[in-house]
């Protein structure tokens, strides 16, 4: 008996930093492109903090990855 265990998902799967700051993207662009910005300040705030922080993130590991290289470095 083979089943699928696999559940299938609707929309768009979360699985790093990136993938945050893209959908924020998409979210903030079709704001602007209706002109709904104003109506949605509140919301797009919100949305470009959640971005920032993702963005951060991403930054966190490329420095750690830096510094561990740095580190290695001096070592020798």
């Amino acid at each position: 008996m083979t089943e699928n265990k696999n559940v299938k998902r609707r929309g768009i799967t979360l699985n790093s930093p990136s993938d945050a700051r893209r959908i924020i993207r998409r979210v903030v662009d079709k704001a602007f492109a209706t002109g709904t910005e104003l109506e949605h300040a509140g919301r797009l705030s919100q949305l470009m903090t959640c971005w920032l922080k993702a963005w951060e993130l991403d930054k966190i590991s490329d420095i750690e990855a830096r510094l561990s290289a740095l580190e290695k470095e001096t070592k020798k």
